[in-house]
């Protein structure tokens, strides 16, 4: 097993200092080549530690099974490195959302640039995972989201991914400007999984979706057929326009739950209150619509009137 780390895109700073994008690469034996993209919004830090553990799953296979790695693995932690310095979501300096400007321009400012770089790395990919964390108000149990437009070929890819829940729509996580989107438009296989909060760190999840990425790659003939891995224990439920339910604020308050992320709701079920912190009263009860499960709800309790609390899947 050969390991080395690559700059695959780097600009010169205003004080003469360099901006970076690195990757991590295992090679093996000339099979296929997969990837492992994060760190294109600088507040959403999960795919972080998948990337970590995923390295660190690396070494000790290099130590124990150095033959069992038969194609190539390529860990992009970080694709937006100013935006993870500062915890911003877009691109300092230009306030751009990295994820709305695939598939890029060589001849770019410097967004379009990294997202044509990177375009241009990942391609020939048999695979590419793109993860994502919540943003700072809202917990995602670990999913896969995949634009209906690709269904046909990626669900099997999504079913062995060790996640919860598989979401089919066309929001604006799969967009056209998208990396995930760009890349299957180039016939390269890529999955969009959400998972978390923002700015912080669920290990759960993490090992979850690393047991889930180890089988997804023996199964695409990157990892040995023989090399014991850890088990699938999840078969994810299908989420998709007809069954999902948006939690909305009726008013503004605090939104205190009642209710645990990843939980079986009852119709008409209480799922929380929207309270008032000045005085001692309830001003909205939160229930739910349809018996379901809880796959998103709300970590951050302040609301305005129409902000999302929670989302339910309902039962089939």
């Amino acid at each position: 097993m050969e390991k080395h780390v690559e700059t695959i895109f780097s600009l010169d700073m205003p004080y003469r200092e360099r901006m970076k994008v690195v990757r991590s690469v295992y090679r093996g034996q000339g099979g296929p080549r997969v990837a492992v993209v994060s760190g294109i919004h600088g507040d959403e830090l999960e795919g972080l530690y998948l990337c970590h553990r995923i390295a660190a799953w690396l070494d000790w296979l290099a130590a124990n099974h150095p033959q069992s790695l038969l194609g190539t693995i390529e860990l992009y932690p970080g694709l937006n490195p100013l935006g993870l310095d500062t915890l911003a979501r877009t691109v300092p300096p230009y306030g751009v959302d990295l994820n709305r400007t695939f598939p890029g321009h060589a001849g770019g400012v410097m967004p379009q640039r990294i997202a044509d770089c990177a375009m241009r790395a990942l391609a020939g990919c048999a695979l590419v995972v793109d993860v994502h964390a919540s943003n700072i108000y809202l917990r995602e149990i670990p999913q896969v989201r995949i634009n209906h437009l690709f269904a046909d070929s990626l669900l099997p890819l999504a079913e062995n991914m060790n996640v919860d829940v598989i979401w089919l729509h066309g929001a604006v996580t799969v967009l056209e400007a998208s990396i995930a989107h760009s890349l299957n438009a180039q016939d390269v296989p890529a999955l969009v999984v959400e998972m978390g909060v923002g700015m912080r760190l669920t290990p759960e999840y993490t090992e979850q979706l690393l047991a889930g990425l180890l089988n997804t790659w023996q199964q695409l003939g990157v990892l040995a057929a023989d090399l014991e891995l850890p088990a699938v224990q999840r078969r994810p439920r299908l989420a998709h326009e007809d069954n999902v339910y948006y939690l909305n604020a009726a008013t503004s308050g605090l939104f205190v739950p009642n209710v645990a992320h990843w939980m079986e709701v009852r119709k008409d079920g209480l799922l929380g209150r929207i309270v008032s912190p000045l005085e001692g009263q309830t001003l909205a009860e939160v229930r739910s619509p349809v018996d379901g499960v809880l796959f998103t709800l709300r970590e951050y309790p302040l609301v305005y009137e129409g902000s999302l609390m929670a989302r339910v899947m309902a039962h089939a």
